[in-house]
């Protein structure tokens, strides 16, 4: 930075917060959301009711599996049991291993991964219903999508027999429209796009934050929220990168405000 090193302390210290305010290491049961995101969860949350599947897109760090979390919370657990993977890059084998764990159903003798999970929710059993997630949908395998399309319906009964959240970046979307997708992109009832926050929600973001960390909203002062919304293109990411960095700046220079040139300075260093 271009100032003289004046303080040791870090920003936690310095500033005296309870928790990092920009950082992951503090669990935030209740996470902000837009309105736009509201609406996502509400009505993600009425179609998985009715085991139905949506895919949901977005820019790296724009909210995508934040938001699926925060669907993944809003259901009953008594209902549901929610199997999430969290990368959709492996074999389809694996990821098939991977869900029989998720879901602890029993993967000894010679059986396949897939025959099990047919066999479990097609059961005429009182277990909560499946909901399956998956992150980085977008790197996964043709035969993977199909094999988890096929868990999707009980033919026998014609009814639902589990409901999928496919999380991914714009790419998946233009994989879906593929014709030889056709199979998958017929089982999805919708696709979510993710965007970046606006103006206004972004300032909203940084104060949340600010709130759950018990740190003082006027930590940062007007045109510093505005700059941050700004340089940050409102990748949620991206802001808490450059808000963790000018709080770190502000208390090396013992300045208890972060300015707009403090975010300007930090910004021309570091993107």
């Amino acid at each position: 930075m271009s100032q003289t090193a004046k303080n040791t302390q870090t920003a936690l210290q310095f500033f005296g917060f309870r928790y990092p305010p920009f950082a992951d290491t503090f669990e935030i049961t209740t996470p902000y959301q837009s309105p736009h995101e509201q609406s996502v969860v509400t009505r993600t949350l009425g179609l998985i009711r009715q085991g139905r599947s949506v895919a949901i897109y977005g820019e790296a760090g724009s909210g995508k599996s934040m938001l699926a979390k925060t669907i993944c919370t809003g259901l009953d657990t008594k209902e549901y049991r929610i199997a999430h993977i969290p990368f959709g890059g492996m074999k389809p084998s694996v990821i098939l291993r991977d869900l029989c764990d998720e879901l602890d159903i029993d993967t000894t003798g010679r059986k396949g991964h897939l025959s099990r999970l047919v066999a479990d929710f097609n059961a005429n059993t009182d277990k909560p219903f499946p909901v399956i997630v998956i992150d980085e949908a977008h790197e996964m395998q043709r035969q993977s999508f199909l094999d988890l399309c096929s868990l999707l319906t009980n033919t026998r009964r014609r009814t639902a027999a589990a409901a999928m959240i496919l999380v991914g970046q714009p790419s998946l979307k233009k994989l879906l429209e593929l014709d030889i997708y056709a199979p998958v992109r017929t089982r999805l009832t919708c696709s979510f796009a993710t965007s970046a926050l606006n103006l206004e929600d972004a300032r909203a973001f940084i104060l949340f934050r600010l709130k759950q960390a018990h740190a003082d909203a006027g930590v940062f002062d007007n045109e510093a929220l505005n700059c941050l919304a700004l340089d940050s293109k409102g990748n949620r990411r991206v802001l808490m990168n450059i808000a963790a960095l000018c709080l770190e700046e502000a208390a090396r220079r013992t300045d208890k405000v972060v300015t707009a040139e403090i975010v300007n300075t930090v910004t021309m260093e570091c993107l």
